[in-house]
């Protein structure tokens, strides 16, 4: 068996036996995993390349947006969905201007928020509170939230 195809048996087992909030932390993985390469084409100049990641990085934002439930979740979701549409644009307008600075920003946004969303699954580990509260920041964060309710 291929390394390539180890890894898929890898993500297919985890993605099988993961909870709601490992799902979410797997796509935000996935997500800064696209980033990371269309920064990388961008650097060597591979339109291809950088387009193919983009697009992917496109899916898997559109995949954490459909776990959002807006009757549900509150301002929590609410601020959620801002922060996946600014996150959104941003990725098409470093596409368009061929920068990597854009998507290197969003990066480190991604990276913090899914480091709230780890904190929230050891915390739920832990017995501690079901859903993101303080934790899950976005530059729209209003200063109380509620817990978001996620579809499974």
């Amino acid at each position: 068996m291929s390394t390539l195809n180890n890894q898929l048996a890898y993500q297919e087992a985890a993605v099988r036996n993961a909870g709601p909030i490992d799902l979410v932390i797997i796509l935000y993985d996935v997500l800064a995993r696209d980033l990371q390469k269309a920064i990388a084409a961008m650097q060597a100049d591979d339109i291809e390349a950088r387009s193919k990641h983009i697009k992917h990085g496109f899916l898997a934002l559109e995949q954490l947006e459909g776990t959002l439930n807006m009757e549900e979740g509150g301002v929590l979701a609410t601020n959620m969905s801002r922060f996946y549409s600014m996150m959104r644009g941003q990725m098409m307008t470093a596409q368009i201007q061929k920068d990597p600075a854009v998507l290197q920003q969003l990066l480190q946004l991604l990276f913090s928020v899914r480091e709230a969303w780890a904190e929230v699954k050891a915390r739920q580990s832990l017995g501690g509170s079901a859903g993101p509260r303080e934790y899950a920041s976005s530059p729209y964060d209003q200063p109380e939230t509620r817990s978001a309710s996620w579809n499974g």
